[in-house]
């Protein structure tokens, strides 16, 4: 088949206009997936480093709030008057114990204030010279064991317990190397200030040891094949794929450094492009946290290779030129073969045919004379030239010698039948439509035929006109152009096929509009509901933060009270111990009064007795005085034995009536003592059940103090997941608000795509599409910090 036939040039044609089209909208359609794309992936990796760096940040609080718990149990203690140093090594090492990520626990109190013997324990194991309180419990061995702290009144090596005092705040230091066991690692500290009645004290703290971060910071790959790093303020590496530039500090004029200072001055992910380790493009993302909670603030960057980033734009890229490749071929094919089976193979079977005859065969059949259009035309036009030639073919011999005479001008005839009506045929199958035939013929029958002929061509040049016409027009993005002419049989057919189409298309485009102002209107609708939602979130993790602030103080609160409930039930005991010694002591003066009591009545008799008996020698004096006088004479010696023992006897029985009196005076005493000890007693007694019911009350408090402070722990751990929930859940609607905007810009996209088109001749070309505004970045919401470690110790994903 010939290049230049009308099949193909027709072909051609359609195609250019099919593949003009396929062009425009793949345009349109590339560049808006590659921009969806380029803004997916950047907000993914922006998600993926702020979830990198909320875990880091998590891991530091945890270790940032024992830190916390170690300068407020020690200053309570501290408070309570307890100022036993192995106490407060107990509380360290327990804290130690039971956190088995934390490499070391420690403590610098400043001289003399922990319970003035510094002087007492210098020099003394496992104390320093100075004597102060600087324990240092670390497990660097496998092993907790207790050190002292080094360093710590030097800036610089020392800034771990100065910084804290200086700044008046939790403080997260540089990470820095650091000898433990033995063995130099790479660490970071928290330290926190001890304050008793608003004073500083000393400084409490905990050692971290950042290998374990390294390590799984190392197994992280975004996109499957990017690397994370964790950078500290300063620009010190504490993790990176180069294992050689841990520990070390970043020169100034590195991109890396760049990009961590620009992250820690912004609240927002930033972002550049650099050279990765394979020296191709990568993009940096950084974005920066608080460390454990504190005011120092470190950045975590996702390295992620710009071929990742935009691999899948280049398999959308190449899949959309393969689909229209393979479209604008398929369309052609059909174009040809519709023009192949209508109009070429027709035409060339009816030129064969005239060929034929004005060889002077007429034994043949001519075809298509059955089909309705402008080929059977055509055909049944040859066909009565056929039956002319059959009868000139039939004549006799006289018509036959008129035939000769006349041959020459037929000869003539038919050179110009074939010139006038080969070149139009010709001139159509090339795919010219523009001759005609001109002549006039002597023949009624030629006349017609010529006349079929011309009405032929300008049929099917009509019919490719507006054919044509209609798809310059969809080309052009018009869908108000339709095929208008008269036609029938297969022109007919193409007519009604190419308006259904154009019909179609601007139907589908209707539907694209309606459907794109119903889906910008639905998402301003969800994007104004996804805002208040925000708000709504923002404004209830406040107040959970509140809440678990004043929890944690009522916490507090609790504990304060247990603690004194406890020192006055101790102090109640002591006081009970007390009341019992007094108790059985005024039992013993109760006894020993009674047994006074009874020793004075026994000498009470006693005397009685001596009074009888002094009483019984008066009168035995007297009788003898008597009877000494009746002697005369000699009775005078007797008689004044007599008077002595008479004296005598009067002087007893007055010593023992003055005994007697004082005997009984003492009695008295002693029985209104033993009743004032009796009663004493009683008292006593009393004041112990007192004093037992008292520390049994006391006891009570003590307990139900520590059960309501633990009931306040469970409570707090609950609002601080609620907190972190909440925070999640507001995360959950930035994402969402995002995506709402971004699902809002493509219907805009897609509003500018369909505006291209021009579907009713009212209506005004669209104007050239602006480039899309972008979509406005959806309200970060707000981060509240989490007190406490209960709460922190997993990563809590169910609500």
């Amino acid at each position: 088949m010939r290049l230049n036939s009308l099949p193909i040039r027709v072909s051609l044609f359609a195609g250019v206009v099919i593949a003009l089209v396929f062009c425009v909208g793949m345009s349109f359609l590339v560049q808006h997936i590659g921009t969806s794309v380029e803004k997916q992936t950047t907000a993914l990796q922006a998600e993926t480093t702020r979830s990198l760096s909320e875990k880091v940040s998590r891991d530091l609080v945890l270790a940032e709030q024992t830190a916390v718990d170690i300068a407020t149990t020690t200053a309570a203690m501290k408070t309570a008057g307890i100022t036993d140093r192995a106490a407060y090594d107990g509380v360290l090492q327990a804290m130690l114990a039971a956190n088995p990520e934390l490499l070391a626990t420690w403590s610098a109190w400043q001289p003399q204030a922990l319970d003035g013997r510094d002087a007492e324990f210098a020099g003394q194991a496992p104390w320093d010279v100075t004597g102060r309180f600087v324990p240092y419990w670390q497990r660097g061995s496998g092993t907790i064991v207790q050190e002292m702290l080094t360093g710590y009144d030097t800036p610089g090596a020392g800034d771990y317990a100065l910084l804290p005092k200086s700044l008046d705040r939790a403080v997260a230091i540089e990470p820095y190397p650091y000898v433990v066991g033995g063995q130099e690692i790479l660490i970071t500290s928290f330290g926190v200030p001890i304050k008793v009645g608003g004073a500083y004290v000393g400084t409490a703290g905990i050692d971290l040891s950042l290998g374990s971060i390294n390590a799984e910071l190392s197994q992280m790959r975004p996109f499957d094949t990017g690397n994370v790093a964790l950078v500290s303020a300063t620009g010190i590496v504490v993790a990176h794929p180069d294992a050689s530039l841990v520990g070390k500090t970043l020169p100034a004029d590195n991109p890396l450094a760049q990009l961590v200072q620009k992250s820690l001055a912004s609240t927002d992910y930033v972002e550049t492009e650099a050279a990765g380790t394979d020296g191709a493009p990568w993009r940096y993302m950084a974005v920066s946290f608080a460390a454990g909670g504190t005011q120092d603030r470190w950045s975590v960057v996702s390295l992620v290779p710009q071929a990742t980033l935009s691999a899948a734009v280049s398999e959308a890229r190449w899949a959309i030129i393969g689909l229209s490749a393979l479209c604008i071929i398929a369309a052609i094919a059909i174009v040809f073969v519709l023009m192949l089976r209508l109009v070429g193979r027709p035409l060339g079977k009816l030129g064969a045919t005239v060929e034929t005859m004005a060889k002077g065969n007429y034994d043949l059949t001519v075809p298509y004379m059955t089909r309705k259009d402008e080929i059977g035309t055509l055909s049944r036009s040859v066909d009565v030239f056929r039956d002319n030639g059959l009868k000139v073919a039939a004549m006799t011999e006289a018509e036959a010698v008129r035939i000769i005479r006349d041959r020459d001008e037929r000869a003539k005839m038919m050179a110009e039948l074939q010139s006038a009506f080969g070149n139009v045929v010709d001139a159509a199958i090339a795919g010219d439509f523009s001759r005609r035939v001109n002549s006039e013929f002597p023949d009624a029958e030629l006349n017609a035929l010529a006349h079929g002929v011309n009405t032929l061509v300008e049929t099917v040049d009509a019919g490719l006109d507006e054919t044509g016409k209609v798809l310059a027009a969809l080309a052009d993005t018009d869908l108000t152009q339709r095929i208008q002419g008269n036609y029938s049989g297969a022109f007919a057919k193409l007519k009604n096929d190419t308006n259904a189409v154009a019909d179609r298309l601007t139907d589908v485009v209707g539907q694209l509009r309606g459907t794109s102002r119903s889906l910008r209107t639905a998402t301003a609708e969800i994007l104004s509901g996804a805002n208040d939602l925000s708000d709504r979130t923002t404004k209830q993790a406040a107040t959970i933060e509140e809440t678990s602030a004043a929890m944690e103080q009522l916490a507090r609160t609790v504990i304060d009270n247990a603690s004194q409930a406890e020192t006055a039930s101790k102090k109640a005991e002591d006081v009970s111990r007390s009341a019992e010694e007094g108790g059985s002591l005024m039992n013993d003066a109760n006894s020993a009064m009674d047994r006074i009591t009874q020793s004075s009545a026994k000498i009470s008799n006693i005397i009685g007795m001596i009074d009888d008996i002094a009483f019984q020698t008066n009168l035995l004096a007297l009788n003898a005085s008597v009877e000494a006088a009746r002697a005369g004479e000699a009775g005078k010696g007797f008689a004044v034995v007599a008077v002595e023992v008479r004296r005598l006897a009067q002087s007893a029985a007055q010593a023992s009536s003055d005994v007697k009196q004082l005997i009984e005076q003492s009695t008295v005493e002693v029985s209104a003592g033993s009743r004032l000890v009796a009663n004493a007693a009683d008292r006593l007694v009393s004041m112990l059940e007192a004093v037992q019911e008292n520390s049994s009350l006391l006891n009570a408090i003590a307990r139900g103090s520590r059960e309501q402070a633990s009931a306040i722990e469970e409570v707090s751990t609950a609002v601080r997941q609620m907190d972190e929930m909440t925070q999640h859940n507001a995360a959950l609607v930035e994402e969402i608000n995002a995506s709402i905007e971004q699902t809002e810009a493509q219907a805009s996209e897609l509003d500018h795509v369909v505006d291209v088109f021009r579907i009713s001749h009212m209506e005004q070309r669209a104007p050239e599409r602006a480039p899309a505004r972008p979509a406005a970045k959806a309200a970060t919401a707000a981060k509240y910090q989490v007190q406490g470690n209960a709460a922190l110790a997993q990563d809590w994903s169910e609500f």
